[in-house]
């Protein structure tokens, strides 16, 4: 009796409809233990395993042009970051940047000019700014950079609110 159950519940579902069952849970039934259920995903933990995860590299949600934009400008804006770009020097304005994945077209301004983005900031013999990481996550964006002429690194955090970004947390090392 117990392989004719299996074989039902394997092969044909035993006409329910519902997916077949494996060898262990068939058995465990046919001897009237009934296995648990695994508990329901919440809608944020299938949410989070859909999206790739942080050590993959890859962005989990697309920002918009704008978004990075608006980011960027607020980090080069930062009072933290303006004692070490010494625009008055020779080669360090306009403000160059550059960095991988940096959306085309953005309009960034420093101290009333265009910022210049380079595309290959490591062949460039000028100082540029290199944004390693502009990572955008719902209403939080993450943004890594260096500036290897001054020798330092900086990190910003930056929220969505009311509309707009806000630089809610900076910080500049040197190195």
């Amino acid at each position: 009796m117990r392989w004719s159950l299996f074989a039902c519940l394997v092969v044909f579902g035993c006409g329910s409809g519902a997916p077949a069952k494996s060898a262990d849970a068939a058995a465990g039934e046919a001897d009237g233990v009934a296995e648990p259920k695994p508990a329901a995903e919440s809608t944020s933990e299938k949410a989070d395993k859909a999206e790739p995860s942080e050590k993959s590299g890859a962005p989990t949600t697309a920002a918009t042009k704008e978004d990075v934009q608006a980011i960027l400008q607020l980090v080069l804006d930062d009072d933290a970051l303006g004692p070490y770009l010494h625009l008055e020097r020779p080669d360090r304005f306009p403000l160059r940047i550059g960095g991988r994945d940096l959306p085309e077209g953005l309009e960034l301004t420093k101290a009333t000019k265009p910022v210049v983005i380079v595309p290959d900031p490591d062949a460039d013999k000028k100082p540029v700014i290199v944004f390693m990481e502009v990572k955008v996550e719902g209403d939080e964006a993450n943004v890594r950079y260096r500036y290897d002429v001054e020798k330092v690194r900086g990190s910003s955090t930056l929220k969505h609110r009311d509309g707009h970004w806000v630089l809610t947390r900076s910080r500049v090392t040197e190195h």
